[in-house]
């Protein structure tokens, strides 16, 4: 897969005709800008699909001109079951100043080892950055990946594999890095099908990720599906401990020393804890808001991202939507006696931060 570079090149309608995993690129249309409306057009074959299958695409363009550099753009990979239009309104009052793109994976899922789908989902990604860069208004040095469950191992696997420069951060939120990515002291990728019956699922290339991008890795002690301490998981999978992922996830960008010790920093007066290398390249947070994330964690992500000049901060937003509401409400709710909902800083959810929540009823600032 070749990187472009230098120059921009926009298409209206974008082809790309699976040939095994290489691509055909069909550029015939004028320069254009990537707006909610724009259709990007990535068919790939496997086994599962024959005949080809088109990646949905959901897309979001913040209103205004954008910057002489350009927007940056966030990818948004969803949970296994989950899809790309439905995890898209929750990030975009989150990332004001981001064009957003979420695409949906085939069978609800992303190809890591024993998922229901068997598609060429890195392949994919390489594919829609290389589109995305060829907009007139977007950043093609600011492309982001925010994966999520699933999506966290999908974006794990982009980290290691894709050798793409303009994908400069990354964010791989409630799972971490997989004994089948990192093994005998070496990063992997599949080095043809992915398949549960395989060692370590067929991760048997030897690779090495790139420098210089920054990665923002979110886990929780109390996640009860993706296991903060490592072992086994969903999908067949192996994770390794959360903390030495991110270590591990450093020393690929540069650092020579060994895991931060201790209990990390806490984050303002949450129950959220920080481990920074590289003077904050590489981050590592540990929560407690189970297989999710909470205000702290959220905000932390926007900071991360620092895709423009950002409005104050709405810690009541607990969605992102830009609307302290119902919705919000429900969350607060389901959060109740546990930090998830903390808005008041005392470390629990309670009445004090309902109050908090209502007294910001309304659009956020």
């Amino acid at each position: 897969m070749t990187y472009l570079r230098e120059m921009k090149r926009t298409l209206s309608i974008f082809v790309i005709v699976a040939i095994g995993n290489g691509f055909c690129f069909d550029r015939n249309s004028v320069a254009e800008d990537l707006g909610a409306d724009t259709s990007i057009d990535i068919t790939l074959e496997w086994s599962q699909a024959p005949d080809g299958w088109r990646y949905p695409m959901a897309i979001h363009v913040p209103e205004g001109d954008a910057p002489a550099t350009g927007l940056p753009v966030c990818i948004l990979l969803h949970g296994n079951g989950g899809n790309g239009a439905a995890m898209l309104p929750g990030f975009v009052g989150l990332f004001p100043c981001h064009a957003l793109v979420a695409p949906s994976g085939y069978a609800a899922s992303w190809n890591i080892c024993g998922e229901g789908s068997d598609a060429p989902d890195v392949e994919m990604i390489s594919a829609l950055v290389e589109q995305l860069q060829t907009f007139d208004n977007i950043d093609p040095n600011r492309i982001r990946i925010l994966g999520v469950s699933n999506g966290s191992a999908l974006a794990n696997r982009v980290f290691i594999e894709n050798d793409n420069p303009g994908i400069d951060r990354i964010a791989a939120v409630v799972s971490q890095l997989v004994t089948a990515q990192h093994h005998e002291g070496d990063f992997f990728r599949p080095g043809g099908p992915t398949t549960r019956g395989a060692s370590f699922c067929g991760y048997d290339a030897q690779t090495e990720p790139i420098t210089g991008r920054k990665y923002l890795g979110i886990c929780n002690e109390n996640d009860s599906i993706i296991p903060y301490s490592g072992g086994p998981g969903p999908g067949g999978l192996v994770f390794i401990e959360a903390r030495e992922a991110a270590w591990l996830v450093a020393r690929s960008q540069g650092h020579e020393g060994g895991p931060i010790p201790g209990s990390g920093e806490r984050v303002g007066r949450s129950n959220v804890f920080a481990y920074e290398y590289l003077d904050g390249r590489v981050v590592h947070l540990r929560g407690d808001a189970g297989h999710g994330m909470n205000g702290t964690q959220r905000q932390f992500i926007r900071m991360f991202f620092d895709g423009c000049a950002l409005p104050p901060p709405c810690p009541p937003d607990f969605n992102g939507d830009g609307q302290v509401n119902g919705a919000d409400l429900g969350l607060l709710a389901a959060a109740w006696k546990t930090p998830a909902g903390d808005l008041d800083g005392d470390g629990t959810t309670g009445g004090s931060d309902v109050g908090l929540l209502l007294a910001a009823w309304g659009k956020c600032p």
